[in-house]
């Protein structure tokens, strides 16, 4: 298993540092139909990997329809204009496939891929099966018919997760800060939509959604396989060039207003634990202190962790994460505790945050903050899916499907001096949005 693991992160490593030695092994097309499509050729594994990325998800969706963008995903396995659900499965099955259109619900934590900016349709199967994939997925995303009966077991499976979720207070948590950061904004939305959104959703809905959301000027398909790029080009080209562009105005997606004054968002739940969620937004991808504030939140995240769940105790989880789209991010620190914890984890979180900002890191807490990135962007690219997946993503976001490597590059640059001035320019201890669900 040992020799596995070394052998997948070899190539993980290959993908970050490899990437531009041979051009024709890596090439992209822009279709008429304003389709975007990147192919990278490796021969280390017969596997392929495809990701159709849907832009801008919750801009796209209706105002009073959120939900609908994970609504149609789960849709697209139960019926085409040929092929019925079962057939699906069956041709599936016989080529080995795994296609996934969402992060699971059911797995706490496993939230990792989902965002307000895009859904992904995750396919994978081995190079041998290629036409008959592609030619599958092809079918599920250019004429899935929506059946009526499927359309209500696909309601029920969600207005399920909805209810689970009620009783989950880092669901509620997380899903209040983003209301109370975005306001009046598509992000401030739930993704999985509420009861009475879901609820809403009718087949015509999901039809005119359909054809706009996955029109071809809103897609981006990446591929990672072992045959020749050109080869996997006009495959794919084949399968989806016919596919005709839908035009509409781009949606508008504005950078949340920074808070002048601490703002609470809360919400009573009989549980015997509160969750805290604290945040603020932040410049876009495009920021040149982007590098910076991701070794800054890797410090301060291990460090939450060690001082506030190790050593004093207060935390079920905690952490912080920094996240960037085109025109903005934002920053978060979370943490699960006990209601007779609440002050103490919450002055906890705001204490590390004061602390990074005033007091320069060790080399040693700097370099090891950087293999940690370093580390995880290699162990969430070992397949080759999720390395399609991170190419359609960075080309989304505008950087590139090459970004990899110019990411880790200057991750290596960053010193401790930037990451103190990082800290002091965005770590606002004073103007912040918390949002805090359980019994306080």
């Amino acid at each position: 298993m040992k020799k596995i693991y070394l052998v997948l992160l070899f190539s993980s490593f290959c993908w970050l540092t490899c990437g531009g030695q041979a051009s024709k092994n890596l090439i992209k097309q822009k279709l008429p139909n304003g389709l975007i499509i990147i192919v990278k050729s490796n021969p280390d594994s017969r596997v392929l990997g495809i990701n159709v990325l849907g832009k801008n998800r919750s801009a796209m969706e209706p105002e009073d329809k959120a939900g609908i963008a994970d609504f149609t995903n789960r849709m697209l396995l139960k019926g085409t204009e040929t092929r019925s659900a079962e057939r699906i499965s069956e041709e599936l099955s016989s080529i080995g496939a795994e296609i996934t259109l969402g992060d699971n619900p059911w797995i706490p934590y496993d939230d990792v891929y989902t965002t307000h900016s895009y859904t992904f349709i995750k396919f994978q199967t081995i190079d041998e099966f290629a036409d008959r994939g592609i030619e599958l997925l092809s079918d599920l995303i250019k004429n899935p018919t929506f059946p009526e009966k499927e359309i209500e077991k696909v309601r029920k499976e969600m207005m399920m997760i909805l209810g689970r979720q009620k009783g989950n207070t880092r669901q509620i948590a997380r899903k209040l800060f983003f209301a109370s950061l975005f306001k009046e904004h598509p992000y401030g939305k739930p993704v999985e939509g509420t009861p009475q959104t879901v609820g809403s959703i009718t087949r015509d809905d999901l039809l005119e959604f359909h054809q706009k959301f996955y029109s071809p000027n809103n897609m981006i398909i990446a591929v990672v396989t072992n045959l020749p790029a050109d080869e996997m080009m006009e495959k794919i080209k084949d399968a989806f060039g016919d596919m005709q562009k839908v035009d509409f105005p781009p949606p508008d997606i504005r950078a949340p207003q920074k808070p002048i004054s601490s703002v609470k968002a809360e919400e009573r739940l009989e549980k015997k634990q509160v969750y805290i969620y604290l945040g603020e937004p932040l410049p876009g991808i495009f920021s040149p202190d982007v590098f910076a504030l991701k070794v800054m939140n890797s410090i301060l995240s291990s460090r939450l962790g060690l001082n506030l769940r190790e050593k004093q105790g207060l935390a079920y989880s905690v952490g912080s994460s920094v996240n960037f789209d085109k025109g903005f991010g934002w920053f978060v620190a979370s943490i699960g505790t006990r209601p007779e914890n609440y002050d103490k984890a919450l002055n906890g979180i705001l204490m590390e945050m004061e602390k990074i900002k005033k007091e320069k890191v060790s080399p040693e807490e700097l370099e090891k903050a950087k293999n940690g990135i370093w580390g995880s962007m290699l162990f969430y690219r070992l397949s080759r899916v999720n390395q399609a997946f991170f190419m359609s993503v960075n080309e989304f976001k505008g950087v590139g499907y090459d970004y990899d490597e110019e990411f880790i590059q200057n991750i290596r640059k960053v010193t401790t001096d930037q990451v103190k001035q990082v800290a002091e320019k965005y770590l606002d201890t004073q103007n912040y949005v918390l949002a805090v669900v359980g019994k306080t």
